[in-house]
């Protein structure tokens, strides 16, 4: 890899990675391929999709704070694939909310009109918490223990996974399949606030969340995931503006193309692999996935 010096800061040679820009001019198809597949597995698969950016970039040398304006093509990649997953909630979105202001609301308007009710509900925490503390939580979390860090929240979100089955599976407790109730709306959208935190999986912290307040896990994934659009709408918005003031740049527009269509595609199909999923399986196995991977990073960092 090649870095060049933030030269506006004045750092000398051989300071931490961290205050190096990768060159995006040496970007190249491999770079940009593995990123998209990265975003769209890790997106959705509830093993954190930020821990291990933060893995990658530790031990590939990879500096992702560089990829920064790069992540909104990825993210946007996430996004158009949750809108074409989703299309008939956000098609009854629309037509709802053009009915509440145009015309008369029916019985499907008003249940289109109530998801979206409780999509902002839910997103209100996470973008509290991220505006206001969102840069001071990347700064803490990029220290020298970083590694340890994300290896000891995997822990935490195995524990919750596995506390989540546990409590789902009791038979005089049977998960509720109906309509959400704002408690778990509530319950899911202040869970999602610990994404912000390295390692701590957004899907496995909300499905969790959702199945501990007694919803099934069919039901939690499916708004956990239609949670994210939002958040990722909102994403996609602060760093676009940011290139646009040219505050953050792109790598050549091909790569832009190619990381958009390969986050796109593998978002859609681990977003729809992870609903079938949980339909007949539990997420045990993410649970272990998540306890090996720390058990490595405790032992190599």
């Amino acid at each position: 890899m090649n870095y060049y010096p933030y030269n506006s800061y004045g750092l000398p040679a051989g300071r931490q990675a961290h205050y190096y820009h990768y060159d995006l001019s040496l970007m190249d198809y491999p770079i940009t391929i593995f990123l998209g597949a990265l975003q769209g597995v890790t997106e959705f698969f509830p093993i954190s999709s930020s821990g291990h950016l933060l893995l990658v970039e530790h031990f590939f040398d990879l500096p992702v704070e560089s990829f920064k304006a790069f992540d909104v093509v990825l993210h946007g990649g996430t996004l158009l694939a949750l809108l074409v997953l989703f299309w008939r909630e956000w098609r009854g979105i629309a037509v709802g909310s053009w009915s509440l202001v145009f015309g008369k609301l029916n019985n499907d308007n008003k249940k289109s009109l109530k998801l979206l009710g409780w999509l902002v509900l839910a997103t209100i925490p996470a973008a509290v918490v991220g505006l206001l503390l969102g840069d001071w939580i990347d700064n803490v979390t990029r220290g020298e223990n970083r590694v340890l860090l994300v290896a000891g929240f995997f822990v935490l979100v195995a524990v919750v996974l596995l506390f989540a089955e546990r409590k789902s599976s009791n038979p005089l407790n049977p998960p509720y399949q109906g309509d959400l109730k704002p408690r778990q709306v509530v319950i899911m959208g202040l869970a999602q606030m610990f994404a912000l935190l390295p390692g701590v999986s957004r899907s496995g912290v909300t499905i969790a969340s959702g199945m501990l307040s007694g919803l099934s896990r069919s039901v939690a994934a499916k708004f956990s995931f239609l949670m994210l659009v939002p958040v990722t709408a909102g994403a996609v918005a602060l760093i676009t503006r940011k290139v646009l003031a040219g505050e953050l740049s792109l790598p050549a527009i091909e790569f832009v193309i190619t990381g958009f269509i390969v986050s796109a595609l593998v978002s859609y199909f681990a977003a729809s692999a992870l609903l079938k999923f949980v339909k007949k399986h539990s997420l045990i196995v993410f649970a272990v996935y998540l306890v090996l991977m720390a058990g490595v990073l405790f032992f190599v960092g």
